[in-house]
């Protein structure tokens, strides 16, 4: 519906002004609320302006052939599979205001509302990421819900080394819920010392995307806190994963749009973005590893 040419609205803040404004500030509380987007591979250069699917192929792993002097070098035939990335999801938040001059006039107003919009938005892309990931194909249950022992944990790292991951090499993540966080900093629990706290630390202290939710460092492995992953029941409530386990591509950033609707004198504001998400763990080639609760 287009907006009636002399309202109240028509200041060329409605029409230019609004996405302009709102957008730097959604997208501002959009990054900063994303964990699991940060730590997974990213496509989002091959699917922009066009595409839906990505080919990604995954390159089998090779082992070295000894040569002996004077013979011809033999080559191996190629034994590449593929994964397909599909940008299929679609998500918004949207809000009516009636008097939308009055909310940006008051930044902090302002400000609150953009924070609620990139909030949902991220929660919903780390949310689609949390549930590929979750289906790693290694793992193990907890004896208890939402808590570890030392020999759960050990087990899961001797199950990276055997798949070849070296999760001191910075590019494997360990993220844990809010519950399995609070007990993973108690002094006297199975972690101690041995968990590195990054409020104590000092190591987040640019508070750069990169570092947004991570809340320790455990093994060289930086940790991070995420709502997105559930608590109690048969959820899983811990994921360690090397950042090739799972990709990402974002066809469509964080966009603002706004239109002014003359029967409730209120204009429109509806945030959007468009991305896809894709697992890439399998069966000969294990990424990661979970842990389930039990009940």
């Amino acid at each position: 519906m287009a907006t009636p040419s002399g309202t109240v609205f028509d200041t060329g803040v409605t029409q230019y002004f609004i996405p302009e404004l709102w957008g730097d500030v959604i997208y501002k509380y959009f990054e900063e609320r994303l964990v699991f987007k940060n730590l997974i591979e990213d496509y989002s250069s091959l699917v922009q302006g066009k595409g839906k699917i990505i080919h990604i192929p995954e390159i089998a792993k090779m082992t070295a052939s000894s040569l002996t002097d004077g013979a011809a070098v033999s080559y191996v035939a190629p034994a590449e599979t593929e994964t397909q990335l599909t940008v299929d999801q679609h998500y918004y938040s949207a809000k009516m205001f009636t008097d939308v001059l009055q909310v940006q006039s008051n930044y902090d107003l302002l400000s609150q509302y953009a924070k609620a919009m990139g909030y949902s938005l991220a929660k919903q892309v780390d949310s689609s990421i949390a549930a590929k990931l979750i289906t790693v194909n290694q793992g193990a249950t907890l004896t208890t819900d939402d808590q570890m022992t030392a020999a759960e944990f050990e087990a899961a790292l001797a199950n990276l080394g055997e798949n070849d991951i070296d999760y001191t090499a910075g590019d494997v993540y360990f993220v844990v819920n809010p519950t399995l966080y609070a007990d993973m900093i108690n002094p006297a629990g199975t972690f101690g010392a041995n968990f590195m706290r990054s409020d104590i630390a000092g190591f987040n202290a640019d508070n750069s995307p990169l570092h947004s939710g991570q809340v320790g460092q455990l093994m060289g492995m930086p940790v991070f806190m995420s709502n997105s992953l559930g608590s109690g029941g048969t959820n899983v409530s811990a994921v360690i994963f090397h950042r090739s386990a799972c990709a990402i591509a974002v066809q469509q950033a964080v966009d603002v749009v706004e239109q002014y609707d003359v029967d409730y004198l209120g204009t429109k504001v509806v945030a959007h973005t468009l991305w896809g998400v894709q697992i890439l763990d399998d069966s000969d080639n294990y990424r990661g590893y979970k842990f389930t609760n039990a009940s």
